[in-house]
């Protein structure tokens, strides 16, 4: 039996709260399983293992197939491991409104934790999951990795939205893939706001005709964290879409942003974005985009800026009675500002307060 302590502000702060309405819970503790259950009819919530046995086509099909286990020295240790995470499954044509809250905490200081997670959308299915992950207390250190494989059916829809709330002496490897099904919906939020040691992970959605693929970061570096993520589209259909959007301030360490869109077919449409705010000169901001274009009817388009908060804009909100901390708290604030379509107002919203938090407690 586990024993560590869980900070349970830890778990709020990274949106796993028994107050707030969910569709389903689900909670890993090092190695450990300690909630897993939902209370929608059409919605499977599971352990990984559990599944493979009431699902066959888990293992058979699913399991290391987007995400190939040979992909990198890191999946092929996790292929060693005995898988523990959750199996998430909406039978086709079920929309649930309220979010799935899951949280992954890591707990035994030093040690390495392997997390495996499987979502499946049947036609026409809609959730939306708020996965965090965090550790027990601020001071653990040691390694996290998390596979996640994703596939939606034809005109599914998933919003999924990582917060990551790590402290500053761990090692962090997501690893995420996506198989977006004709005419489905893939949106993807990913909010970093805590020093770390590192984060590294550059996920990939292969979006079929008629799909689109969306992910946005917002991304606060602190001390000497340092960051390495991104985003890959692969429109591989006619008509498919796809949009990477990044917002990053920096007041110390190294953040690096990998973006990719390739377009293979007629129609397709795609648009990157990476924006970055120094607020010292302790920080490190490299953006990377790529675009590749495999059809001369596409439309690929990409912009990156890097800069400071402007004296002008300090000024003006200064002389209307603002001190100076709180100006630029304000100009931050509405810097990280992005609102999603299609994201519900309870998702948006508890991003924009961890956002703020994390603001305020840092100038």
């Amino acid at each position: 039996m586990n024993t560590v302590q869980i900070d349970t502000g830890r778990l709020s702060e990274i949106g796993y709260d028994s107050c707030v309405a969910s569709c389903g819970n689900f909670m890993v503790l090092d190695h450990t399983v300690m909630e897993s259950h939902c209370n929608i009819e059409g919605l499977v919530v599971l352990p990984l293992k559990q599944a493979f046995d009431a699902y066959p086509h888990v293992r058979e099909k699913l399991f290391f197939n987007v995400v190939p286990r040979d992909s990198s020295d890191t999946t092929l240790q996790a292929a060693e491991k005995e898988p523990v995470g959750y199996y998430i499954f909406v039978e086709p044509g079920v929309r649930i409104e309220e979010p799935l809250q899951a949280a992954f905490l890591f707990g035994e200081t030093g040690s390495r934790q392997f997390i495996h997670n499987i979502i499946e959308l049947g036609e026409g299915a809609e959730l939306n999951v708020v996965n965090g992950c965090t550790t027990a207390t601020h001071d653990r250190s040691g390694t996290h990795v998390g596979i996640t494989e994703t596939y939606l059916g034809k005109n599914a829809h998933l919003g999924y939205t990582m917060i990551h709330n790590w402290g500053h002496a761990m090692e962090v490897f997501p690893v995420g893939a996506v198989s977006v099904g004709e005419g489905a919906r893939y949106i993807s939020n990913y909010v970093g706001m805590t020093e770390v040691r590192k984060i590294a992970t550059n996920p990939i959605a292969h979006v079929a005709s008629g799909g689109s693929a969306r992910f946005y970061s917002v991304i606060f570096s602190k001390g000497d964290s340092y960051f390495d993520t991104g985003a890959r589209v692969i429109l591989k259909g006619k008509d498919a879409s796809g949009e990477i959007i990044s917002r990053v301030v920096s007041e110390g360490g190294t953040v690096i942003s990998r973006q990719l869109l390739s377009g293979e077919h007629a129609g397709t449409f795609g648009h990157m974005e990476c924006s970055g705010l120094l607020l010292n000169e302790n920080g490190v901001i490299h953006s990377i985009p790529e675009l590749r274009g495999a059809h001369p009817d596409i439309n690929l388009a990409h912009e990156a800026a890097v800069g400071k908060i402007s004296r002008e804009e300090l000024s003006y909100l200064m002389t209307r009675g603002l001190n100076e901390e709180q100006a630029r708290a304000l100009i931050i604030r509405g810097f990280l500002d992005i609102k999603i379509e299609g994201l519900p107002e309870k998702v948006q919203s508890f991003m924009d307060e961890i956002i703020s938090r994390s603001i305020e407690g840092s100038i």
